[in-house]
C-alpha cells in the first residue's frame, strides 16, 4: 500500500514566512526549499516577486532580498522555476495587467543578484523540470485573446542561453498521438520520457483532462499511457502537484504521484476541489504503457483539499518531500507540510 504521511510545520517564528500564495513557484536545493512569486490574500489581485527560503536543518524562513532590488523579475504568477548548480532560474507567467511574460531571470544565490537571460514566447501556467543541462517548458497558455493554448516541448540550454523546441505541435495531423494543448498540469520525468496529466483549455467552456501522456526525449514522440480501457483513473482536474517516482531497485516502481487540484463543470456553484492523491506507476525494467493508476492512502495532518500549490522533493533526504501554500474556493495557504512517501517493493 503506497502511503503520505503529513506532518504540518510549525515555524519557530511564525511571524516571519510567507505570505498565504498561489500560483507560486518553490524548488528544493542543499536542505532548502524556495519559493518565488505568486498571488497572495487580499483584496483583488496582489502579485508578488518575493523569493524566500526555509532551512529545514533550522526550521526558519528567510526573505532573500535581492542585492539590486531595482533589478529582478516583475511581479507575477502561474511561472515556473528550476535550479541549476547553485541558482534558480525563473521563466514565465503573468502579471497583474493580464500580460503574459516570456522572459528568463538567473538568482544567484551566493551573490543574490538577479540578471536577465535569453526570452522565449511568452506563456503562463506551463510546467517545468530540469533535465541534464537544459530546462525543460511543456504547455501553457500563450494568448489572452483570443485564448491560445500549447503543447510545445521547449527546451532552454543553460551552456548557450538559448532556446529550442523539442515537439512545435502538428495539428495539421490526425494521426498524432499528443497532448491536446493545455494549461494548469505538471510534468515529471522517468527516464528518457516525459510524463504529463491532467490539465485544462478553453474555448467559452471549460475542459479538464485525466488523459496521461509519455514523451520520449530520445525520439520525440508521444505515447498515450492512460486511460487506454474502463480503467479507474483519477478525476479530471488541473492546478494538481505531481512528484516524480524515480525507480531505484528491482520490484520498486518508476512514475508519479499528484496530489490535489481543482474541477469546474460549467454549472453554478459545482467548482470542486480535491485533497487525494493517486500514483501512476510501472515496474523498473518494464514499459510505462504498462502502468496503471492506483489510489494513494494519506495518513497524518492531511491537509485540506486545494490546488495551486507546490510539492518538491528532498534532496538531502530520500522519500522525504515539501508541500507548500495553494488555494481554495478563494481562500490562500501558507502552511508547509513534510510529506513521506512510502512505496512498498513489488
Amino acid at each position: 500500500m503506497t502511503t503520505l504521511t503529513f506532518r504540518q510545520v510549525e515555524t519557530l517564528d511564525p511571524s516571519t514566512q510567507p505570505l498565504p500564495r498561489q500560483g507560486h513557484a518553490s524548488v528544493f536545493h542543499k536542505g532548502c526549499l524556495y519559493v518565488f512569486g505568486g498571488r497572495v490574500q487580499g483584496s483583488g489581485r496582489i502579485y508578488v516577486n518575493d523569493l524566500w527560503k526555509y532551512d529545514t536543518a533550522q526550521n526558519r524562513w528567510e526573505e532573500l532580498i535581492a542585492a539590486d532590488p531595482s533589478h529582478m523579475p516583475r511581479k507575477r504568477h502561474n511561472h515556473s522555476c528550476v535550479v541549476e548548480m547553485n541558482a534558480i532560474y525563473v521563466f514565465g507567467g503573468q502579471t497583474v495587467s493580464d500580460e503574459y511574460l516570456g522572459d528568463l531571470w538567473r538568482f544567484d544565490l551566493d551573490t543574490r543578484q538577479w540578471s536577465e537571460l535569453a526570452t522565449s514566447q511568452p506563456r503562463h501556467s506551463h510546467s517545468a523540470l530540469k533535465h541534464e543541462r537544459s530546462m525543460v517548458i511543456f504547455g501553457g497558455r500563450t494568448g489572452l485573446k483570443p485564448a491560445v493554448y500549447s503543447n510545445e516541448i521547449l527546451v532552454y540550454d543553460f551552456d548557450s542561453n538559448a532556446w529550442d523546441s523539442l515537439y512545435a505541435g502538428d495539428d495539421q495531423n490526425p494521426t498524432t498521438v499528443a497532448p491536446h494543448p493545455r494549461s494548469y498540469t505538471s510534468i515529471v520525468q522517468c527516464g528518457q520520457y516525459l510524463v504529463v496529466f491532467g490539465g485544462y483549455w478553453w474555448n467559452g467552456k471549460e475542459h479538464y483532462f485525466d488523459d496521461t501522456f509519455s514523451f520520449c526525449l530520445n525520439s520525440h514522440e508521444w505515447v498515450k499511457l492512460s486511460p487506454l480501457r474502463d480503467e479507474r483513473v483519477p478525476h479530471r482536474r488541473n492546478r494538481h502537484s505531481v512528484l516524480s517516482l524515480p525507480a531505484t531497485d528491482v520490484g520498486s516502481m518508476s512514475g508519479m504521484i499528484i496530489f490535489g487540484g481543482n474541477y469546474y463543470g460549467n454549472r453554478r456553484a459545482t467548482d470542486k476541489f480535491f485533497g487525494d492523491a493517486w500514483l501512476f506507476g510501472s515496474l523498473m525494467g518494464e514499459s510505462l504503457t504498462s502502468g496503471r493508476w492506483s489510489k494513494v492512502t494519506l495518513l497524518g495532518d492531511i491537509p485540506c483539499p486545494r490546488g495551486h500549490h507546490t510539492w518538491v522533493n528532498d534532496d538531502q533526504d530520500t522519500g522525504r518531500t515539501w508541500m507548500f501554500g495553494g488555494e481554495a474556493n478563494r481562500q490562500r495557504f501558507n502552511d508547509l507540510y513534510e510529506v513521506r512517501v512510502e512505496v512498498p517493493a513489488v
